[in-house]
């Protein structure tokens, strides 16, 4: 039976590069960032072995999740070898929405206006776009992230909050929101790297125990911080 050339390190670079869908130019990067260990040198001739391809197929895999150069040397610093291709694994079955539950909403920019009765202005806009939760096409139609929170910004609105005061509280919710979420996206992943067998039931359930611990401790804070807003009126 055959064994396997990665094993006795007999792969060139651009073998590894064909074999890996990394380009030769990535390779030499993800080297020189010490994110490859350099090839075993035969005269001048520079050869990889198994190590590389498992190192190259996480790479991969975490670059096409969006993970930086320092946040991939970390798990390469934390995971123990034998767990690069279960994390592989899970970061290639990861989708843009683990999290998000909502399908974006596209809104014509004349829709748009007549919701907000053209109080919307271009600097208000300018500042919900820059929360995150809305992006501009290029036909000028908006295409809303949470359909739902846009619609609590109109009830809001018909309530008598000027478009201003919805975007406000909307920026306040963002700035919170995503500081709990970095919190708890550092918190998995080393939930993840310490526990790699465990990696997909941890993201599975990740989404939901987040979304319910806001849920349930929203309410408890507002009605504290109510209670201490009423008692400094007194």
């Amino acid at each position: 039976m055959p064994t396997d050339p990665t094993a006795t390190d007999a792969l060139t670079i651009e073998a590894l590069a064909s074999g890996s869908g990394v380009t030769v130019r990535n390779i030499r990067a993800y080297t020189t960032a010490g994110l490859l260990p350099p090839p075993k040198l035969r005269g001048r001739l520079g050869l990889y072995g198994e190590e590389h391809a498992q190192r190259l197929e996480l790479i991969r895999a975490l670059r096409e999740q969006g993970f930086g150069i320092e946040a991939i040397r970390r798990v390469f610093e934390q995971a123990p070898a034998s767990s690069w291709r279960s994390l592989a694994a899970v970061a290639q079955s990861i989708s843009d929405n683990l999290f998000a539950a909502e399908a974006p909403l596209v809104v014509p920019a004349e829709q748009l206006n007549a919701k907000w009765q053209g109080r919307l202005t271009p600097a208000l806009l300018d500042r919900a776009l820059r929360a995150g939760l809305a992006r501009r096409l290029p036909d000028g139609s908006l295409q809303h992230l949470s359909p739902a929170l846009a619609r609590i910004a109109e009830q809001l609105a018909a309530l008598g909050l000027s478009p201003e005061q919805a975007i406000d509280m909307q920026e306040a919710l963002v700035r919170t929101l995503r500081s709990v979420a970095r919190r708890w996206l550092r918190t998995l992943v080393d939930a993840v790297l310490a526990q790699p067998e465990r990696a997909s039931a941890l993201l599975q359930q990740a989404g939901p125990l987040a979304t319910g611990a806001v849920q349930a401790a929203f309410p408890l804070i507002l009605q504290q911080e109510l209670d201490a807003f009423v008692a400094r009126q007194k």
